[in-house]
Order: structure tokens, then C-alpha cells, then sequence
């Protein structure tokens, strides 16, 4: 089951933004299948890890575009993006601790996603 979906209404205008938002999104509905599907933990945590580490390095991405275009909101992005990858890591540490993925992480990742795309990084793109 898709827990999000790419549309045209996530297009931040910027080609490699674009690409890199629908990479999170697929990895984020590739865990979601493994959650409701039969898959081990060791598959669960294989895709986790995966999408922790892409998180990372769009986040990366993102911030050195935005100071390449002297973007003036990029101090307050920053400060965003911390705050999000302080709360997917407390998601991931309880998972690694031995809980299990749950509703509430992907409604979080959700959430996330839709709000941080088309409220925030939309801004930045000019849409």
C-alpha cells in the first residue's frame, strides 16, 4: 500500500530536489511494505537505515543549493532540518533498540514529507 504518493503538487521546481523528494517518498512506501508485508527485521532495518542515511544526504543537498542561490530562508530551513532528523532519530533509535515500526512513525514520515515539500521547499524553488 502507497502511504504517499509523487504528484505534480510536490514539484518544488528544481529537476534534482524533485528526484531526490521522490527517492524519500519511495523509501518511505518500500518500509511501509515491509511493515504490513511478511519481511524480517533485518530487511525493516536494511530500508530504515536507508532512508536515515538518504534523509542525511538530501538534507546536504539541499542546504548547498539553497546557499548557492543565496536563498535567505536557508539558516531557518537548517534549523528545520535539524529538528526533523532529530525526531527521525529517535524513531530509529527505538527501532534499533528492538521496537517495531509502527503507525505513528509513518505518520510522522507522512506528515513530514507532504508539509516539509509543498509548505517549506516550495519556497525556495519558487512554486
Amino acid at each position: 500500500m502507497t502511504v504517499l504518493a509523487w504528484s505534480d503538487a510536490f514539484d518544488v521546481g528544481v529537476d534534482k530536489m524533485n528526484e531526490e523528494h521522490q527517492r524519500l517518498i519511495d523509501l518511505m512506501n518500500r518500509l511501509h511494505d515491509l511493515y504490513e508485508g511478511d519481511a524480517s527485521r533485518s530487511e525493516q532495518k536494511k530500508t530504515f537505515d536507508e532512508l536515515a542515511k538518504y534523509t542525511v544526504k538530501h538534507f546536504a543537498d539541499e542546504e548547498a543549493y539553497m546557499e548557492s542561490i543565496e536563498w535567505p530562508g536557508l539558516v531557518t530551513h537548517r534549523h528545520i532540518h535539524a529538528k526533523l532528523l532529530d525526531d527521525l532519530g529517535t524513531h530509529k533509535a527505538a527501532f534499533d533498540k528492538g521496537g517495531e515500526l509502527s503507525s505513528k512513525l509513518f505518520s510522522f514520515l507522512k506528515i513530514w514529507l507532504k508539509a516539509h515539500i509543498q509548505g517549506i521547499d516550495r519556497k525556495y524553488g519558487g512554486r
